[in-house]
Formats: structure tokens, sequence, C-alpha cells
């Protein structure tokens, strides 16, 4: 529990000057999504480490920026973090052409409304989560994470072991 709070502490510090929230204790559970990339189907969070997740829509250039950091913390951070794309507001086809915006180390997976409903809705794109192993949403962010709060937020997930 200690170790719980020191890093929810540790995280707002690092985030203080974004506009993300820190979540209050909202949880999400383990659900089946599609894969965008593949016909099979994946669960929405990593249970050994902690997963950043980004909701992505079609035409939305902000998430392709976003994703040009997350391709490259992906590279530098696998062992440690799990970075995930989930497409919204498009159809099947219209967010797999939208994938050609990203990075092929990107897991995409396609939303669904039980999803988006646990994991506290999506009112703007992108819309990024981090998630403990334990399903806990630990940040929950509107907009564009800028490059360095990315970087210092996967720095302070992995308690140093990935600093780009």
């Amino acid at each position: 529990m200690l170790k719980l709070n020191y890093n929810r502490i540790a995280l707002l510090a690092c985030l203080f000057v974004s506009n993300a929230a820190l979540a209050q204790g909202e949880t999400v559970a383990q659900v089946e999504l599609k894969d965008l990339r593949s016909s099979r189907t994946t669960v929405s969070y990593h249970p050994n480490k902690p997963t950043i997740l980004m909701f992505y829509q079609p035409g939305c250039k902000w998430c392709k920026k976003q994703g040009e950091t997350m391709a490259r913390l992906q590279k530098q951070c696998s062992d440690s973090i799990h970075f995930t794309l989930v497409g919204d507001k498009g159809t099947r086809s219209e967010l797999k052409r939208e994938l050609r915006h990203f990075s092929d180390v990107l897991p995409a997976l396609q939303n669904t409304d039980v999803f988006a409903r646990q994991s506290g809705g999506i009112i703007g794109f992108p819309t990024t989560l981090v998630i403990d192993n334990n399903g806990e949403i630990l940040v929950n962010n509107r907009g564009m994470m800028k490059d360095t709060i990315l970087n210092r937020l996967a720095n302070q997930l992995t308690q140093g072991l990935c600093s780009p």
C-alpha cells in the first residue's frame, strides 16, 4: 500500500506540469478487444506490467504525433511497459486504414462500448490512460501528452529502468 501511494505521489509530481488527471481509484476490468492488425482478440491491458493506452480516432493529427513518441518508447521500454493503441469512432476498416500513420511496433485494438464506459469514457482524442497491472487507472489524460511528459512518465513507471 505504501508503494502504491508513493507511486501515485510520484506520478502526480511527474504530471504536475501537464493537464493529466490522476485517477482516483478507478479500475477497469480485463476486456477482450479485437486486434486491428490480425483477426485475434486480446486483453485490454497487460497483467504483468503497467500499460500506457491511447485512444485514437481517424483523422486525429494529435493522435499521430503522440503515437510517434509511444512507438519510440515501446522500442526502448517494452520489457517494462506495455503500450497499446485503441481505435474508436470509426468502422473497423477506417481504424485499420488509420494504422498506416502508426508504427507496427504498437499493438492496436478496436474499442467497445463496454471498455469505453469502464475506462471513464472518452471525451476527446487522444485520450491516454495509464493502467497498472491490477487494472487500476493511475492517469486519465484528455488531449495530447507532450514528449517530455511521456518520457518522464515512462521513467517513473519503471522506477528509472526506462530513461529515454
